[in-house]
């Protein structure tokens, strides 16, 4: 972000002849000085300066001669030759504010900044309503990197002046330094608009608004964007027209700095993203391995790297990118989702619980991942423990068919089958649709020797779901028996 400019000040008026050596006629010298004074005014700089230098060399030591010829040489550039005509005019005026502030903004430009703060501290004091002593403290805070010293310089300074453009602009440097991207990109906005030619003033305008992602950063970005190369802009152009719903744009701004950006990876990310939402998965993919080979541990391109192989199937990659992001970031439970999930169907059932068992430990209400916890600990013959699941399911909600299914399969596995019909019947008048609750209902009657009773199950069952190949295989088998 720019800092422009210091405040000047030029309000010698009086001209004062102290001091002469030798001067043949004071009313003549008087009138040069007046001469020379017209000619800055009239915006010649340079001639006013030869003739207070002409001046100077008749009387060194008139304090008027002394305080513009050091005024003039600031405006010059020129600070080394200003310093030592603004002290000694300041040593004959030590209460002319006007040559304290101009004598500050010498020390500041020769690089002497306490001195120049005293300076301006003490002007500020004598006259608390100048403008200039608190802008230039400001400006130096900025310089020293003090910007918590400067944010109140600068809001004296736009309290007397709050139509000023440049006081808002550095006041939104100084909020920006100290951390402050809110203030920061009000005040940046303040000086835009303004003066909305300012192309500086629009692009500190559009950098800080779209760091706090408001929808207001557009205008500003597309006035400074310029002839396009400034890569900061463009991206920031790129995230707005993102935020904005326009997703075409935002993809062309981004498509069009992968040059520039070939090391970032938070580029190649949101790249990926756009292309995902300009339903380009394979260069979304592309992108998002971009970004991992900038940057192998990116917490989001591996989340979303392992979503785009898990949609299209890809179950091994996305449970070896789930299960990195997992060992990166332990504490996110929408990461072990993804790897149970992930895990379970690439056939890694051991993996599967062992992340959902970490889900339950950090979540024990939810019941949606205790049950997948439950299912496969079944599956993998821990019986003992799938039973402590589907129980603690059925202790929040005891009418949970999936659950009550669970319970029944643990009674028909230790030959409970009493308790197992009674869990499968509860099953069913819980979700009658639950297919496989009627599949083994019938497989529990089948071994009580309620074979015809079994049959009418299935039956029942096949009316539900007419194409379970589970169901048509036990009928058939049971009416052949039967």
């Amino acid at each position: 972000m720019s800092v422009l400019r210091i405040a000047f000040l030029c309000a010698l008026s009086s001209f004062w002849v102290s001091g002469f050596a030798q001067v043949p006629d004071e009313r003549e010298f008087s009138k040069r000085v007046a001469d020379a004074t017209a000619l800055y005014k009239q915006g010649k700089v340079d001639e006013a300066i030869t003739q207070f230098e002409d001046l100077h060399k008749i009387n060194d030591r008139s304090s008027n001669v002394q305080a513009w010829l050091g005024f003039l040489y600031l405006r010059a550039k020129k600070p080394t030759l200003a310093l030592p005509l603004l002290e000694k005019a300041e040593a004959q005026r030590p209460r002319d504010l006007e040559i304290q502030i101009n004598l500050g903004d010498a020390y500041m430009a020769t690089g002497e900044l306490d001195k120049a703060l005293d300076k301006y501290r003490s002007v500020a004091k004598s006259s608390p309503t100048m403008f200039e002593p608190f802008y230039n403290s400001g400006t130096i805070f900025l310089r020293q990197k003090a910007y918590a010293k400067a944010i109140p310089q600068f809001l004296m300074a736009v309290k007397l002046k709050p139509q000023d453009p440049f006081v808002q602009n550095n006041l939104g440097v100084a909020y920006e330094g100290n951390h402050d991207a809110f203030n920061s990109a009000k005040a940046f906005k303040k000086a835009a608009d303004m003066l909305p030619a300012n192309l500086t003033f629009a692009h500190n305008a559009g950098l800080a608004l779209a760091k706090i992602r408001s929808t207001q950063a557009l205008p500003y970005l597309e006035k400074s964007l310029g002839d396009g190369t400034d890569p900061a802009i463009a991206l920031a152009l790129g995230e707005a027209y993102s935020r904005a719903g326009r997703k075409a744009d935002a993809l062309k701004y981004y498509e069009g700095l992968r040059d520039a950006e070939a090391k970032n990876a938070t580029f190649w990310f949101n790249l990926g993203v756009l292309r995902a939402q300009n339903q380009d998965a394979a260069g979304a993919e592309q992108a998002y391995r971009r970004a991992l080979a900038v940057n192998p541990n990116d917490l989001d391109t591996l989340n979303n790297l392992g979503l785009m192989q898990f949609r299209k199937g890809a179950y091994e990659e996305a449970t070896t990118l789930f299960d990195k992001l997992s060992g990166l970031n332990p504490s996110s439970v929408a990461a072990k989702l993804n790897l149970g999930a992930s895990a379970a169907k690439s056939g890694d059932i051991k993996k599967a619980i062992a992340a959902w068992k970490d889900v339950v430990r950090s979540e024990p209400k939810r019941m949606d991942v205790r049950m997948d916890l439950a299912n496969a600990l079944w599956a993998e013959g821990d019986v003992d423990n799938a039973r402590f699941h589907y129980l603690q399911i059925l202790a929040a909600d005891k009418n949970n068919a999936e659950a009550l299914n669970g319970i029944g399969l643990c009674h028909l596995k230790a030959g409970k089958l009493v308790q197992a019909e009674a869990a499968f019947r509860s099953a069913i008048e819980a979700d009658p649709k639950l297919v496989g609750a009627y599949n083994n209902l019938a497989v529990t009657l089948q071994k009580g020797n309620q074979v015809n009773e079994a049959i009418k199950v299935l039956e029942k069952a096949l009316k539900i779901a007419p194409n379970d190949e589970d169901i048509q295989r036990n009928l058939s088998r049971m009416r052949g028996e039967g």
